[in-house]
């Protein structure tokens, strides 16, 4: 029997799938791993949704403002955990007034205000007591049978819950009354434990793990302030260990029912603040601005009708001389009269300079059909004119310049 080509490399195709699928079973196996479902609704969106059910449940009441504009009752506990609640100056003087009239300041070591005077300094982790934490040390230096050993790939710590390896006791310690009836130990997971809580005041109360404190609190006047080395309220933390328990008495809730959280800054938009505070400012603007586009838009003709380019009739001419010589002086209206009839003149009579006053009233009277004494008359510059005759001189003036310059 022949093999064609194609059979043979259909066995050698086939032989490799199988070869493939064989190894892919040998070196893998199914297991089952536990999943955090993700946030929905309100939870996804407030990260202390979890913490303030708890409260509620126990009896307290809580209040979630989007900003530290207005501070609690001075009973209550104000849980701090804004970036920016220190945006205006005067924030941070009402907070610690706030504090020393008797408030509780709970606040993270990272966004602490500074006059708690409370900081975290890293220690080297020390040995687990007996009978204490459950953690383990962790070694430098892998043992000489497990050097060869592939390393576990990095944990994931928000998709499952912490192994008890990663957790520790922290004690109650108190100088007053517990937190619960006795001073008791709550395991804490996912905190750094190399860090602890150092303070030049004493501290009141403290959860202590195996190097220090982890979460402390401090008198403030009247008030007290709580530091924590690290979140455990919000929504993914509060359930690992007992946490629950500790974030309770770290808010002292059995004295001070009243809660608030602070999570963020809000602010209005720019433009429905400006609009809410300068209403009638805004629209006054606004019409302004609708009224300077409407005039420098472009339109089919003028504003109004252009009237036509032409001079004042005669009567107009002396009822304007008239108020002219009443409220003025009357010798400057006739000079001006006299210059614009030899301007009409020079125009219209041959050699008009070089005639003596007789000939140039001849020559004006032969031009426009006047009187030439009377115009001889109105051009001496000597006579004495009273003001009733100034007005016929300056008409005839007048009416001699325009047919002058009419019969140009």
């Amino acid at each position: 029997m022949t093999l064609h080509r194609d059979a043979v490399w259909n066995i050698v195709f086939a032989l490799v799938a199988i070869g493939a699928g064989a190894w892919f079973v040998s070196n893998t196996y199914w297991a089952d791993e536990r999943v955090r479902d993700p946030a929905k609704g309100e939870a996804a969106t407030d990260q202390h949704y979890a913490a303030k059910k708890l409260i509620e449940r126990l009896g307290g009441r809580t209040v979630s403002p989007t900003n530290l504009d207005r501070l609690p009752p001075v009973g209550a506990t104000l849980v701090l955990n804004s970036w920016n609640y220190d945006l205006f100056p005067e924030r941070d003087q009402k907070l610690r007034a706030w504090v020393e009239a008797g408030g509780h300041l709970l606040s993270e070591q990272w966004k602490r205000p500074a006059w708690l005077g409370v900081d975290q300094k890293e220690v080297e982790r020390k040995p687990s007591r007996a009978g204490g934490g459950a953690s383990v040390p962790r070694p430098t230096t892998p043992p000489p049978d497990q050097q060869a050993v592939k390393p576990p790939p990095p944990r994931r710590i928000a998709m499952r819950p912490p192994a008890a390896a990663e957790c520790f006791a922290a004690h109650e310690t108190t100088t007053g009354q517990p937190a619960f009836d006795t001073p008791r130990d709550f395991r804490l997971c996912d905190v750094w434990e190399d860090g602890v809580l150092v303070s030049k005041t004493p501290f009141v109360w403290t959860l202590d793990g195996r190097n220090g404190p982890v979460v402390a609190r401090v008198n403030i006047g009247r008030g007290m302030a709580t530091v924590v080395g690290t979140s455990i309220s919000d929504n993914r933390n509060l359930f690992d260990g007992e946490h629950a328990a500790a974030f309770v008495a770290m808010l002292d809730l059995r004295h001070r029912p009243e809660v608030w959280f602070v999570d963020t800054e809000q602010r209005d938009p720019l433009l429905k603040l400006i609009w809410r505070q300068g209403k009638p400012a805004v629209l006054i603007g606004f019409g302004l601005i609708v009224l300077a586009l409407w005039r420098a838009s472009l339109r089919f003709g003028p504003r109004a009708p252009v009237p036509p380019l032409s001079r004042r009739s005669v009567a107009e001419q002396i009822r304007g001389t008239s108020s002219f010589i009443f409220q003025r002086d009357a010798q400057a209206l006739l000079q001006a009269q006299w210059r614009a009839l030899e301007q009409a003149g020079r125009r219209s009579i041959r050699d008009h300079d070089k005639l003596d006053r007789r000939s140039r009233a001849d020559a004006i009277a032969k031009a426009t059909a006047l009187d030439a004494n009377a115009l001889y008359r109105a051009l001496d510059p000597a006579l004495k004119r009273h003001r009733r005759d100034l007005l016929a001189t300056l008409a005839l003036l007048e009416t001699a310049a325009r047919r002058l310059t009419l019969n140009r």
